[in-house]
């Protein structure tokens, strides 16, 4: 496969330069090679950097990388960053093209006549699209991975492993069941559009269900399924009792359906909105957003005064950034904060 081809597609593709033609064969070359997801992530990644970084942080951020991979890269270019930048689609290119040479993605794309597992990663602050082999299209959500045989399309059971949270638009295939397994649920469908949230740490798994109709089993009670109808929500909650001085965990299941929260005069599903780069919260505390926050932003957020965890919110943030955000919600509740570079301190 030709990796730079690649490289050079997805770069005029995120820089709004590619041709009608172009951007035909890069759907041809990522439907035959989904795990390229890979090269799109880091493009956006290096273009986001040049979107929202002064010139002068630009130059910064390259010269620490220059310094730090200097053994392994050839820095010969005399020329500052910023000059690559009023050309950023031949910069980004360029870039990510070194990457390959010097070998850092090589592993990716190691030719294999053999099945292989394929891991996708979005990092937090990011969101990607992607066509897994057989057809079927997921939307990775921030601070998220999945991972997959190569060979998937051809295999009698399609399976995928999630850590985090997903939306998937399964090709119907009623010979090859479609199966998402996380460490606490199984999901089993033939062709659906559903959403999947079991993030590493956190208390609740939640399947939610908007067309079709899928079989949840959970992983310790194999001998119970549960059957999902469209606008339906599957949450499974563990708990922490206290019995005699002991302390004990217990899970609560339930199936509710799913309803909108209206804010002004719009709708939105909460369990889904995130599809669309929305962030609906609905009567939530400051410490149930914390984490949401912190992926949907790229940001650790600390809260040194225990009273603002009980500050509660309704609300949507779509084109806000963390600043933004932080104004709007002082504007219901206040509270002080301070940005320290990625961190950002509330009392």
């Amino acid at each position: 496969m030709d990796e730079k081809r690649i490289v050079e597609l997805l770069t005029r593709k995120i820089a709004g330069e590619a041709t009608p033609e172009e951007l035909g064969e890069l759907s041809y070359l990522l439907t035959k090679y989904p795990d390229s997801v890979y090269y799109e992530a880091l493009l956006e990644q290096v273009w986001d950097m040049g979107s929202e970084e002064e010139d002068s942080n630009l130059q910064e951020v390259f010269n620490h990388h220059r310094k730090k991979f200097r053994d392994e890269l050839n820095f010969e270019t005399k020329r500052s960053i910023t000059e690559f930048m009023k050309k950023p689609a031949v910069f980004i290119s360029a870039f990510v093209t070194l990457l390959i040479s010097a070998g850092f993605l090589f592993n990716y794309y190691t030719p294999s006549a053999q099945a292989e597992t394929i891991q996708i990663i979005a990092g937090r602050g990011i969101r990607k699209e992607i066509k897994l082999p057989d057809g079927t299209f997921v939307r990775l959500n921030s601070d998220s991975e999945i991972s997959y045989s190569s060979k998937m399309g051809a295999e009698a059971t399609r399976r995928v492993e999630l850590k985090g949270e997903a939306f998937f638009n399964v090709v119907h295939d009623k010979k090859h069941p479609f199966i998402v397994s996380t460490p606490k649920v199984s999901v089993k469908v033939l062709g659906t559009e559903f959403n999947v949230k079991e993030y590493p740490g956190e208390k609740a798994s939640e399947t939610t269900l908007l067309k079709g109709s899928v079989e949840l089993t959970v992983n310790d009670r194999s001998d119970q399924k549960f059957l999902l109808k469209p606008s339906e929500k599957f949450a499974l909650v563990e708990k922490e009792m206290t019995v005699n001085g002991d302390n004990d965990k217990s899970s609560v299941l339930s199936i509710e359906n799913i309803l909108p929260v209206k804010l002004g005069d719009h709708e939105y599903i909460s369990e889904v909105t995130w599809v669309e780069n929305k962030l609906v919260f609905q009567n939530e505390s400051f410490e149930e957003l914390i984490p949401k926050l912190e992926r949907w932003y790229n940001v650790k957020i600390s809260l040194e005064d225990p009273a603002i965890r009980s500050y509660r919110y309704t609300g949507v943030f779509i084109d806000e950034n963390i600043m933004q955000a932080m104004e709007a919600m002082q504007l219901i509740k206040p509270f002080n904060f301070k940005r320290t570079e990625n961190e950002i301190k509330i009392y």
